[in-house]
């Protein structure tokens, strides 16, 4: 078990500091307040040798906290497996004993340079190599994940099917049900944007993956790849990953997020992606199965910031250029 000095004794859990290396002193210790969710904090360690081990800890409180703690580290050791190279090593999770209502997460600490976004071949380097290495290895064979999981402070729902479309939709109907909880009801004109959307928009676009003798199988995805998580380590090359709300997925699944008009990434990123991982078939279904990823990830931010009006308006827009997409093909077809 690692020593604190005395002036820190009283501030240390016992289950905490047997997760540091033994023999190791505690010297430092540095509140961070990255997270509006959880406890963050900085451990440095001195080592018999003399050199200084940094550690991080995440921590959170309640019944609440322990599922958030669950989620990172399931998520963060799942992500580690398959690329080391670009995340932080998970070391331990477990509760306090000196509180046990404490929750933690223990893992190396690494430092990063902000402000930074790195260009899209390093920016997509990570997801890029969790596709490739993790595609058909879930553990059951389908879609979801071990534990319910967070964004940001909201739970994600994420129990196994064999169904990629009925993962997402079931997916779907539970996160607009929740952002209407939050946000309030919706127009008249609005809720049938939203009912004809998954009626009619996620079967079309979903289902085509899965029948006339295609399928796919899951990948692992982190499935939060905005620009705080992705940054680079401080020699300026190489990228750092961290935060993950693991998901085993449809691989374009991450590319949700990266079209979002919220983050400066975008078309160049997507191609980066798509120069090594090929577009599944139907491949013309493209743009509207991501434009489908992006919407998961717009509907979740209107439920975690519900006094942005124009949040709710975002993405009922964009359900609305999947519908009008949506007849304007049957039209088509109605006249060939």
């Amino acid at each position: 078990m690692a020593r604190t000095s005395l002036k820190l004794d009283l501030a240390l859990d016992k289950v905490l500091l047997s997760n540091l290396p033994k023999d190791g002193k505690v010297i430092q210790v540095h509140k961070l307040g990255l997270s509006e969710w959880c406890d963050t904090t900085r451990y440095d360690v001195e080592l018999p040798t003399g050199e200084i081990s940094r550690f991080f800890e995440k921590r959170a409180y309640g019944p609440d906290g322990a599922e958030l703690i669950a989620g990172h580290w399931h998520s963060e050791s799942s992500i580690y497996k398959f690329i080391p190279e670009f995340f932080p090593r998970p070391i331990a999770t477990g509760t306090y004993e000196s509180n046990p209502d404490a929750h933690f997460f223990l893992m190396e600490f690494e430092d990063m340079i902000d402000d930074v976004i790195p260009g899209p071949e390093t920016y997509m380097a990570a997801p890029v190599a969790l596709q490739l290495r993790s595609l058909g290895k879930s553990p059951t064979g389908k879609f979801g994940f071990r534990v319910v999981t967070r964004f940001a402070n909201l739970s994600q729902q994420n129990d196994w099917d064999l169904s990629w479309e009925v993962w997402w939709t079931k997916h779907t109907n539970f996160i607009l049900q929740r952002e209407e909880k939050i946000r309030g009801p919706y127009s008249e004109e609005d809720a049938k944007t939203k009912q004809e959307y998954v009626d009619r928009v996620l079967p079309r676009y979903l289902r085509p993956l899965e029948t006339n003798g295609r399928s796919i199988q899951p990948a692992l995805c982190h499935t939060e790849l905005w620009p705080g998580n992705v940054k680079y380590r401080l020699d300026n090359v190489s990228p750092l990953v961290s935060d993950s709300n693991a998901l085993w997925a449809h691989g374009e699944a991450e590319l949700g997020l990266i079209r979002n008009p919220r983050y400066p990434l975008g078309k160049a990123f997507i191609e980066e992606y798509l120069n090594k991982i090929p577009i599944s078939e139907p491949e013309e279904d493209f743009d509207s199965r991501n434009i489908i990823y992006l919407l998961r990830h717009q509907i979740c931010l209107a439920s975690v910031y519900p006094n942005e009006v124009k949040l709710r308006d975002v993405f009922l827009d964009n359900m609305r250029l999947l519908i009008n997409r949506l007849n304007n093909e049957e039209r088509e077809q109605k006249v060939a």
